[in-house]
C-alpha cells in the first residue's frame, strides 16, 4: 500500500453537506450549533463535518443527533435551505416543508493560514513516515494552528464532511508522541481514518486502565485483545508484558494460533492503516490449574508452553484471607481473621504432640495443609468461640478435593507468585482459572497474583528461582497416584523453550497490562455494612481490595488493567472513577440510565442502544465527545 493510502482512504467527495441555521428553538452557542442537511445526503451519528467559519477559522465538529421537523424561514434565508426549484413552486407551502437537521458538537477550531485552495484536502499534507524498527505512524499536519474561539456558529454556513486530517486533528492525535492504535472511524462518505491513543492514556502518567461494557457478543472482549496486541506492537522495543486472565472455557487458550488466512480484505486494510502485523501474540506461556491426578483442570490443554500451578501453605500463608469472602471475614460472630493474622505472625507454627510412650512432649512445626486442619493450639485471646475454629477448619477442609489446588506437597506443579516475580520484557502469561469449581478459588488466584505484583514495586523483591520446564507435549503420561499431594506424572521437556532463560533474566518489563473478564465477579458492586459496629462502612473482600491496589497504583508504576463485564451497573464504582478509557458496545436503555454511565450525554447514550455488532464507542477525557470505532478481527484464531 503506498503511502497515501496507508493513513486513509480518503473520500475525494467534499460535496456540500448542509447548512447551518439558528431559530428561536434551534439555537447555537459556543458548544454545539445546528445544520439542516440536505435531502439527498445520508449522514449518521458521530460523522465528523467541517464548516469554514470567519477570518480564515475552520470548525470541526461530530453529529450528535439527528431529528426531522419543520422550519419557517422568512424569504430572506430560504434561499440558504431550499433550491431555486423548490421556492418556484410553491413559496407558502415550501416554508412549511419537514427537514432534516442535525445538532453538531463542536470539537475543536482551527485556523487556515493557507486558504487559496479551492480543494480543503489541499490544506493539509499528510505523511504516513513509518519507521519500522519503532512501529508507528506519525502523522504530519502543515498550516494548522489549533485556536480556541469561543464564538457561536453563523447561520448560512456550507457544511461538508470532515477528511481525515481534520477528523485527526480535531482529536489531538498529532500531539500525542508515543501512539498505541486504538480502532477506526468509519465515516458514513466512505472515509476510513485509523485512531491512536497515546501511551500515556492507557499507562499513565495521565490516566490509566481500559473497562469495556455491553451485552454479550458485541465484541467487547475482542477490542480489549486487539488492544493488547497493538500495545504488545507497539511498545515491544521499550518493554512490555501481559499477564491475561483466561475466565471463559477455552477463551484464551489458542493464542499462539495464527487466523491470518481467515483475514478478509477489509481486516487486511484495516490492519495496514493502523500500521500492524497480522500475528498472534509471542513468547506465550500458559499456566493451568491443577486438577485430579495432578493434571491440568483446564478445558484445552495447549500443545506446548504451559505448566500446572497449586498452592502449599508455605506459598500463601502470609495470604490466607485472600481465599475467604468478606461476609467471613468482616462477620464479628466469627473472627476468623483473627486466626489467620495469627498464622501470618506465628509462622511457622509450633505443633506439641504427645508422645504416650514415654509421656515427652515433642514440638514441631506445622508444614502443610493438613498439619493446619488438625491444629487446635491458638491462644484462648485469638479464638474466643470454638464455633469460630470449626468455621475456619471447615472453609479450608472444603478447598481439599482431589481437583485441589491446595496440595501439602508440590511435585511437578509450581507456585504461580514465583513465575511472576520472574516476568520479563515481551513475555505473554496466559493464567487459566476457567474451570476451577468455586469463585473463591478464581477469586484467589486473581488476588495472590495481584499482592504479588503490586509487592514487587512496594518493596522489591530478588527473582525467585523458576522452574522454566514447560511442557511440549499434550498428553501426558497416566502414571499417577489419586492422592490430596501433587503427584502429577512426570512431563517431558521441550528442548527448544525458553534457550535464552539464562541471558537478560533481569530485564524487567518497563510496562504490565492485566486481562479480567467479567471482573463483575471479583469487583463487585460494594454494599455498605450497615448491621456492625462499623456502619456505613463499605464492605470489600480481600480480592477487592488487591485489584484497587492496582487500578489505584496503576499510574505511577505503567500497570493498567483491562477490564470487561456486560453491565457497570454491577462493578464497584471505584473501578469507574479510576478507569480513563471507557468502551462500550450495545446497550440497554435501561443499564445506561444508571449513574456508572454518567459520563455519557443522552445523545450518546441513544446511539449506544443502536450500536450494529462490531461497533464500539470510545469515551476519554483526551477527546472531547465520544467516538465511534471499528477494528480488524483479532490476529489468532478462536473457538
Amino acid at each position: 500500500m503506498s503511502a497515501d493510502n496507508k493513513l486513509s482512504h480518503q473520500s475525494t467527495n467534499n460535496k456540500e453537506i448542509g447548512k447551518t441555521f439558528v431559530s428561536e428553538k434551534f439555537s447555537s452557542t459556543i458548544d454545539s450549533f445546528w445544520i439542516v442537511i440536505n435531502s439527498s445526503v445520508l449522514i449518521n451519528p458521530f460523522d465528523f463535518v467541517s464548516v469554514d467559519n470567519k477570518n480564515n477559522t475552520k470548525t470541526i465538529g461530530i453529529v450528535k443527533e439527528l431529528q426531522r421537523t419543520f422550519l419557517l424561514f422568512d424569504s430572506k434565508h430560504s434561499g440558504f435551505f431550499f433550491s431555486e426549484k423548490d421556492q418556484s413552486i410553491n413559496s407558502k407551502d415550501m416554508q412549511g416543508t419537514g427537514v432534516t437537521i442535525a445538532k453538531i458538537a463542536i470539537m475543536t477550531n482551527i485556523i487556515n493560514n493557507n486558504n487559496n485552495n479551492n480543494n480543503n484536502n489541499n490544506n493539509f499534507q499528510e505523511s504516513s513516515n513509518i519507521n519500522e524498527s519503532e512501529s508507528r505512524v506519525q502523522v504530519k499536519l502543515k498550516n494548522r494552528i489549533t485556536l480556541s474561539i469561543n464564538m457561536p456558529m453563523e447561520e448560512g454556513k456550507s457544511v461538508v464532511f470532515a477528511n481525515s486530517n481534520e477528523v485527526i486533528e480535531s482529536l489531538g492525535i498529532p500531539e500525542m508522541e508515543n501512539p498505541i492504535p486504538a480502532g477506526i472511524i468509519q465515516m458514513t462518505n466512505g472515509t476510513n481514518i485509523p485512531i491512536f491513543l497515546d501511551v500515556t492514556y492507557i499507562l499513565g502518567p495521565d490516566t490509566a486502565h481500559v473497562n469495556a461494557s455491553g451485552i454479550s457478543g458485541n465484541v467487547k472482549t475482542s477490542y480489549l485483545l486487539f488492544l493488547l496486541q497493538a500495545a504488545y506492537q507497539t511498545l515491544s522495543k521499550e518493554g512490555i508484558a501481559l499477564i491475561l486472565f483466561n475466565t471463559k472455557e477455552k477463551g484464551l487458550l489458542y493464542l499462539e494460533n495464527s487466523s491470518e488466512e481467515n483475514f478478509d480484505k477489509r481486516d487486511m486494510d484495516f490492519m495496514n492503516l493502523l500500521n500492524m502485523k497480522v500475528t498472534p501474540f509471542q513468547n506465550i506461556k500458559y499456566f493451568l490449574p491443577r486438577g485430579r491426578n495432578g493434571k491440568p483442570n483446564s478445558a484445552h490443554i495447549p500443545e506446548k508452553n504451559f505448566k500446572t500451578y497449586s498452592y502449599e501453605l508455605s506459598d500463601i500463608y502470609d495470604r490466607l484471607e485472600l481465599l475467604f469472602p468478606s461476609q467471613a471475614i468482616n462477620d464479628p460472630q466469627y473472627n476468623i481473621s483473627s486466626i489467620i493474622n495469627y498464622i501470618y505472625e506465628s509462622w511457622p507454627l509450633p505443633i506439641n504432640y504427645n508422645n504416650n510412650d514415654n509421656n515427652d512432649n515433642k514440638l514441631d512445626n506445622i508444614k502443610n495443609w493438613t498439619d493446619l486442619i488438625h491444629f487446635n493450639d491458638y491462644p484462648e485471646e485469638i479464638v474466643t468461640h470454638k464455633s469460630t475454629l470449626l468455621r475456619f477448619k471447615g472453609s479450608i477442609q472444603r478447598f481439599r478435593r482431589p481437583t485441589t489446588l491446595f496440595v501439602d506437597k508440590k511435585i511437578t506443579s509450581i507456585y504461580l507468585g514465583n513465575e511472576i516475580k520472574q516476568l520479563k520484557k515481551d513475555d505473554v502469561f496466559v493464567i487459566d482459572i476457567a474451570m476451577l469449581s468455586t469463585l473463591e478459588e478464581q477469586a484467589f488466584v486473581i488476588g495472590d497474583v495481584m499482592r504479588t505484583i503490586d509487592e514487587m514495586y512496594s518493596i522489591g523483591h530478588t527473582p525467585a528461582e523458576s522452574s522454566n520446564n514447560f511442557s511440549s507435549e499434550k498428553n501426558i503420561s497416566n502414571e499417577a497416584k489419586d492422592t490430596l499431594n501433587d503427584n502429577s506424572p512426570n512431563i517431558h521437556q521441550s528442548k527448544n523453550i525458553n534457550k535464552d532463560n539464562n541471558q537478560d533474566i533481569n530485564k524487567k518489563p518497563k510496562y504490565i497490562l492485566i486481562l479480567i473478564d467479567e471482573i463483575n465477579r471479583f469487583l463487585p458492586h460494594s454494599e455498605f455494612n450497615t448491621s456492625s459496629f462499623g456502619s456505613g462502612t463499605l464492605v470489600r473482600s480481600a480480592v477487592a481490595e488487591e485489584i484497587l491496589k492496582t487500578l489505584i497504583a496503576g499510574k505511577s508504576r505503567h500497570i493498567s488493567l483491562l477490564s470487561a463485564q456486560q453491565f457497570k451497573s454491577q462493578i464497584d464504582p471505584t473501578l469507574n472513577h479510576n478507569t480513563g478509557l471507557h468502551v462500550c458496545s450495545k446497550l440497554g436503555l435501561s443499564e445506561l440510565s444508571t449513574i456508572s454511565y454518567s459520563m455519557i450525554d443522552d445523545a450518546t447514550k441513544s446511539a449506544i442502544n443502536k450500536l450494529q455488532r462490531g461497533e464500539i464507542v470510545l469515551i476519554h477525557s483526551a477527546f472531547k465527545h465520544p467516538i465511534k470505532i471499528t477494528i480488524p478481527r483479532t490476529a489468532y484464531k478462536r473457538t
